[in-house]
């Protein structure tokens, strides 16, 4: 199969591959990373995507948002086509439950972003950073009625941390960067942006609208009065258990954890969204705590006097807690 850019190309879409030709866009085989020159909002958006450090988009394209698709053959993004918008929302929510960083999802409007609805709510109720990039009909002018138009920004506003639609192309840089700031930062999840086909068209000037320059994140740290408060307990346990839970899957946290049982040796368990931060053929590993009760590893939580809380996240409340309301 021809590459579409850097992304796999879609033969089997003859309505957009004849837009996109007509445009000057062909499939290209084994294209080489070249600096984009920006010269629209779509342009804009997708260097704004690459300042982020976006390496991939997952997504099913539509006539509505040709002009982004366009803007990103020309990029280093590779676009990964998908057969179902849902699909490709859950692998831009798996991509930022594994990296840490925002995974980024197309689609076109109306029934596209729809499709979107599940997989936003997956990466909102998970804490997964993502964003959801969704296309819409011109806005100031529009000759078409109002078949397929739905207000994607409210619809999306109750499943994520952050919906806007994309009006002035000046914004582009700013919205970008807080879409990706509040994804994220804790608790992270989804961010949607919509673009319209009209707006996705306008001219930019890239001296007057540059894209901004992303520091290093600094993450909060804990008070030493509490760390030495932990640190004495910890001590002064004599059945101490270490609950993993979902939040312990994030990049900068799984080696702590790798170092912390090693250097104690106390024993360790997992919810159903901890799984895989540690091998569970690991010796201290004592099982996944899920909806059984009155097992091995439930004898043991029942005879701890300490429980270390790593990740655990009211989503996925373990059977033994609810016990305890």
């Amino acid at each position: 199969m021809a590459k579409f850019a850097r992304g796999r190309y879609c033969p089997g879409r003859p309505l957009v591959r004849r837009r996109l030709e007509r445009r000057g866009a062909h499939p290209v085989r084994n294209p080489g990373k070249t600096e984009l020159a920006v010269t629209n909002a779509s342009d804009l958006l997708v260097q704004a995507l690459e300042n982020e450090g976006v390496e991939v988009i997952y997504g099913v394209p539509g006539e509505e948002n040709l002009d982004f698709l366009e803007a990103i053959r020309k990029s280093s993004i590779e676009l990964v086509l998908t057969r179902h918008e849902q699909a490709a929302g859950f692998m831009a929510a798996t991509y930022g439950r594994l990296t840490g960083k925002a995974g980024v999802c197309m689609s076109t409007l109306g029934p596209g972003a729809t499709n979107l609805v599940t997989a936003a709510a997956y990466g909102q109720l998970g804490a997964f950073p993502m964003l959801l990039i969704t296309g819409q009909k011109p806005i100031k002018k529009s000759k078409q009625g109002q078949f397929q138009i739905i207000d994607t920004v409210d619809m999306m506003r109750p499943l994520t941390k952050y919906s806007r639609q994309i009006v002035d192309v000046n914004m582009i840089p700013s919205m970008v960067r807080e879409a990706f700031r509040l994804a994220q930062e804790e608790r992270p999840g989804a961010v949607h942006l919509e673009l319209p086909e009209d707006v996705a068209t306008e001219a930019v000037d890239p001296e007057t609208t540059p894209v901004f320059r992303i520091s290093r994140r600094r993450w909060g740290e804990a008070a030493p009065e509490v760390i030495d408060a932990a640190a004495e307990m910890i001590c002064g346990a004599k059945q101490p258990l270490l609950l993993i839970g979902a939040g312990a899957n994030r990049s900068r946290i799984w080696r702590a954890i790798h170092t912390f049982l090693e250097k104690t040796g106390i024993p360790f368990f997992s919810t159903q969204m901890g799984k895989g931060v540690v091998d569970e053929d690991h010796p201290l590993f004592l099982g996944t705590a899920a909806l059984s009760d009155g097992d091995y590893l439930h004898c043991a939580l029942d005879r701890a006097d300490l429980i270390i809380n790593v990740g655990h996240d009211v989503v996925e409340k373990p059977p033994f807690l609810m016990e305890h309301g």
